[in-house]
Formats: C-alpha cells, sequence, structure tokens
C-alpha cells in the first residue's frame, strides 16, 4: 500500500491585493509559491511538482468549487499544461502510487478551495460587479439613444503617438455603423516614414497617395455630418486629427461632445482591474482592441490589428456586441438615496429645516 498522496505548497510572498489584481478580470494567473506536489511519503522526495493556474475569477461566477475544476484541468509544468489526471499519470507508473494520490484529491481541492476562496471573498469583487453593471445599464441606454443616428467609426494610423507634436497620420479610414467602408485613405506625410510597431506603412506604400490636405475636406466632412462618431480611444484619434488642422491651417468644425469611446465602454464591461501599489487606490484597465474584441465577440481578431480600416471595422462589431449584451441584459438603474432627515430636539434647528 502507497502513502503517496497530494500536497498543495502555499509559499506565496505577496499580499492578496496583488495577486488580485491579475486574476479578478484577467485570462488567469500562474501564481508563484502555489503548486501542487505528488508526495511519495512524508520526508521524502518529490515525485513530481505543478504550479497552480488560478482562472480568472470572472469567467467562473466567483465561484470557488467551479474556479478549482478550472484550475486542476491546466496545472503548469515548464510551461506545459496539463490536467491533474495526466499530472497523477506523470508522477509515477507504479498503479498503487497513482491510486493513492487520486484518493487524496479530495483534500487537496478542499485546500485549493479554501485558498480560492480567499480571493472571491475580498471587497475588490464587489468593486468588479458594480462596474459591469453600470456598464451593461449604460450600453443599453446607448442602444436606445442612437437608434436611426448616423454612426461614423473612425481609425488613425500616424508617425507617433498622437502626443508628439511632430506626429503625422499616414492612414484614415471610417465605416459606418454596419460596419461598411465610407473611406479608406492612405496618406503622404511628405517624407520618409520612420519605422515603427505600431503600424506597417511604409514609405513606398504612400507614394503617389494624396497630402492630408488633399485628403482633408471628406474626411472632415464626413466626420463633421456624424450623429455620432465613434472610435477606439478617441482622445488620441480626435487629437491625430486637431493638432493636424492646426499645424496645416486645415479647417476644423468637430466637435468632441459629438464622439463616444469603445474603449472606455469595453474598459468598464471587461476591463481587469488593477491595484495601484503607489497611489493605494483600484483602478481599472483598458484591454487592447484586439482583447476585447476576442473576449467579448469569443472569436479571433480578424485582420491585421494595425490597419485603420480593419480596426474600424473590428471597433464596430465590438461596439455592436457591447450594445446586444447591454440590450439582453436585466440591469436596473441605481435608485437614487434617499437623503436621511437629521433629527433634533433644538426648536430653532427643526423650523430651519423646514425652510
Amino acid at each position: 500500500m502507497s502513502n503517496a498522496q497530494l500536497i498543495l505548497l502555499d509559499k506565496r510572498k505577496q499580499s492578496l491585493k496583488e495577486y488580485l489584481v491579475a486574476v479578478a478580470a484577467s485570462d488567469g494567473l500562474n501564481i508563484k509559491g502555489v503548486e501542487i506536489m505528488a508526495s511519495p511519503a512524508k520526508g521524502e522526495k518529490s515525485l513530481l511538482n505543478a504550479n497552480v493556474v488560478i482562472p480568472a475569477l470572472e469567467h467562473h461566477d466567483y465561484n470557488p468549487k467551479k474556479l478549482v475544476e478550472a484550475s486542476l484541468t491546466r496545472l503548469e509544468i515548464n510551461e506545459q499544461s496539463l490536467s491533474i489526471e495526466e499530472f497523477i499519470e506523470k508522477s509515477s507508473e507504479d498503479l498503487q502510487v497513482r491510486a493513492s494520490l487520486k484518493s487524496s484529491l479530495p483534500k487537496m481541492k478542499k485546500r485549493l478551495q479554501d485558498l480560492i476562496k480567499e480571493f472571491c471573498d475580498s471587497e475588490v469583487i464587489d468593486l468588479i460587479k458594480e462596474r459591469r453593471n453600470d456598464a451593461l445599464f449604460k450600453l443599453r441606454e446607448h442602444s436606445q439613444e442612437l437608434k436611426n443616428k448616423n454612426i461614423v467609426c473612425i481609425d488613425i494610423e500616424a508617425t507617433n503617438i498622437s502626443t508628439d507634436p511632430e506626429a503625422d497620420i499616414i492612414q484614415v479610414s471610417a465605416c459606418d455603423g454596419n460596419g461598411n467602408e465610407l473611406f479608406n485613405q492612405l496618406i503622404d506625410p511628405g517624407y520618409d516614414i520612420p519605422e515603427n510597431d505600431k503600424h506597417n506603412i511604409t514609405t513606398e506604400m504612400v507614394q503617389g497617395q494624396p497630402s492630408l490636405a488633399k485628403a482633408w475636406d471628406q474626411i472632415h466632412d464626413t466626420l463633421h455630418k456624424a450623429d455620432v462618431v465613434l472610435a477606439y480611444s478617441t482622445e488620441s484619434d480626435f487629437m491625430y486629427l486637431e493638432k493636424s488642422a492646426e499645424k496645416k491651417m486645415l479647417h476644423f468644425e468637430l466637435d468632441y461632445n459629438t464622439w463616444l469611446d469603445a474603449a472606455e465602454l469595453s474598459k468598464d464591461l471587461i476591463g481587469a482591474m488593477r491595484w495601484h501599489s503607489e497611489k493605494m487606490y483600484w483602478f481599472f484597465k483598458t484591454p487592447k482592441l484586439t482583447d476585447a474584441y476576442e473576449r467579448v465577440l469569443n472569436k479571433p481578431f480578424p485582420g491585421d490589428a494595425h490597419d485603420a480600416l480593419a480596426d474600424a471595422i473590428a471597433t464596430v462589431d465590438l461596439f455592436n456586441a457591447m450594445l446586444e449584451k447591454g440590450n439582453k441584459s436585466e440591469i436596473k438603474p441605481k435608485k437614487a438615496k434617499k437623503k436621511q432627515e437629521k433629527i433634533t430636539n433644538n426648536p430653532f434647528a427643526a423650523l430651519a429645516q423646514l425652510k
């Protein structure tokens, strides 16, 4: 008879919050110090160790039992993923040892469940749920408000980030609210395009293409006539247009109040919560367009993530999918809290409250 058993090792050195930031709304976390060990007997050398990957809490309804079952399907050994059954088989070829390890599984599961319950009982979970509910309600409101509206979704590629005053637009693309192309224009900045990991546009690609000044009327007028301009990170796209118009002395009548940011909506709906260790507060991290698209639509991102038209169409698809989630939700608006009347025995103070 074998004395082999599965043992959960918990040698975490970070605070719970430091782990929560990575698992509350992410794809999971391989936590250093939390391992499952296949022990042949007390005091003897381990047969095999595997890291425990805590799955994304949201994806499993913050339910410790579900999270335990999910974590035991993807234990990791040297970047190789395997289930608990495969782990047991890999630990030993001895059938008695395997049987003993398997019989100890319920006890080990209980320990892992207690560990994961710490995450699910954290105060951060209520913050996440509240943010998600607010996002769904906001999306449902947008769905009603935007019916029959002229929506134009835009995306811009440039030589550098929008905060760089020397950055120039090299591609502007737009589609309507159904993803139909409105324009897709490469722009010649008038000089060699420096290499940049933010886009795949080369100097050769823009040769023979118009300058921004020549393409400006179509771009500006299409956006100006829109009821709503949609973008993934509206601030940067608006800044590119505004700064370019100022630098090249082009007319500019766009109103930022008519712009709607799909990135902000996706941040509220699926963004990962993070803990700012220095400033000591929770904040939500905006997901990349590719990640948001794949999370919400549950399918691979289509096309080139550095092409303005592909990004604009993907943004519309993402936005419409988020609106659908909002419509299907049964989230109700929060009831305004009634102001509590102050109770006083002072007749003058009571009289003042009536005024």
